[in-house]
């Protein structure tokens, strides 16, 4: 009897020991989002999720995202191997490369004994050699790697698949055609601004679409970008009359202020430079462009420049998080917002703006959407 129980607990132990996941430093954008692992008896599977994986020729690898956005349903990269008695058996996902940049001869099957792994004290170290993370046990030479730990969530790769994968995901699927819907909406109302024909029940269900994105998507703090999102698309509404104007800015106010402890709370808070440069950029726009034309109204868009300059500032959280996607994303957001509303003052203060409708509302539209996706990151 003592001696099953030393077996099963070595054999257990083999399963369960530790990874290290090492890849080059050079590849770091492109790191681990997560480690998913489920206990087969048997087996272990271990899943990897990649925040993208970046072919080495820039001008393919933007074909090669789209293929994969429509091939697997995301950017997302996922991998998978299983730990048996003794040795790791990676079904595609091997490779002893040459070049991190190689191209040929890169999903292979292997079944690697344990012992042939490099070992620290407490992990089995794997390292990621190929571009498109393939795993081997040996480092490629004269590369300096960096290592990631990951807490392992509980999930097969099937389950991995629905929740990254808008193909299994009913929601990101959902969110799919939502933001398809909101861009030809968008682009409807546009069209019909232009024709100086009534946009108002358009414009708002485009901003819905945003609205339910998000809502679909939102967990936690994220609910304060669905509230954001709600009062923009009020403000929408009295924006299209001239002369509820000064309440469509009120509502604006509100959802960035939303926005700003949302982004605050859910990625962090921006070093300070970030919001003296902001500020000192609308500064010189308030004064240089829009101040002389602002009279009875200099106080009101005073607040709105401090509650929009705030949005923007928090908009660059993701940046200092490492967010992959939004950390260039929801800055573009915030400033295409900003850029927006600072045409809107021009058109309605200072001088008309010439496109008005498409310069204004694309930028709008488009700000609106990815905040609404960030929801989802």
């Amino acid at each position: 009897m003592r001696r099953y129980t030393i077996l099963f607990f070595s054999f257990f132990c083999l399963l369960c020991f530790a990874f290290e996941i090492r890849m080059p430093v050079f590849d770091k954008d492109n790191s681990i989002h997560s480690v998913y692992s489920y206990d087969h008896g048997d087996k272990r599977e271990i899943t990897i999720v990649f925040w993208d994986e970046d072919h080495p020729n820039p001008f393919i690898d933007l074909v090669y995202d789209i293929y994969r956005f429509f091939k697997w349903g995301r950017f997302y990269d996922i991998e998978t191997f299983f730990v048996l008695k003794e040795r790791i058996l990676f079904k595609d996902d091997f490779c002893d490369s040459q070049s991190y940049n190689q191209l040929e001869n890169l999903h292979n099957s292997a079944e690697v004994p344990i012992d042939d792994f490099e070992r620290t004290d407490k992990n089995v170290v794997i390292y990621v050699s190929t571009w498109n993370h393939m795993f081997s046990n040996k480092p490629l030479a004269g590369t300096n790697y960096i290592s990631f730990e990951k807490e392992e969530l509980e999930g097969t790769r099937r389950d991995v698949e629905k929740i990254y994968s808008w193909k299994e995901n009913v929601h990101l699927k959902s969110s799919l055609f939502l933001s398809l819907s909101m861009i030809f909406l968008g682009i409807l109302t546009i069209y019909l601004k232009n024709k100086r024909k009534e946009v108002t029940v358009i414009k708002i269900f485009t901003t819905l679409c945003a609205v339910a994105i998000a809502s679909m998507n939102a967990d936690n703090v994220e609910w304060l970008i669905v509230f954001g999102l709600i009062f923009g698309t009020i403000g929408d509404a009295f924006m299209e009359k001239p002369e509820r104007f000064i309440y469509g800015m009120a509502s604006f106010l509100i959802g960035h202020l939303f926005y700003s402890i949302s982004f605050g709370i859910k990625f962090t808070v921006p070093p300070s430079w970030i919001f003296i440069v902001t500020f000192a950029i609308l500064t010189i726009l308030y004064f240089g462009v829009l101040y002389r034309y602002l009279v009875g109204n200099r106080l009101s868009v005073s607040v709105y420049l401090v509650a929009i300059g705030t949005m923007f500032s928090f908009s660059f959280s993701p940046f200092y998080k490492g967010i992959y996607y939004l950390r260039f994303l929801l800055p573009i957001a915030g400033g295409l917002f900003v850029f927006s509303d600072f045409l809107i003052a021009v058109d309605k203060f200072v001088k008309r703006v010439p496109a008005r409708h498409v310069i204004i509302l694309g930028t709008y539209f488009v700000s609106q959407l990815i905040i609404s996706l960030s929801t989802i990151f």
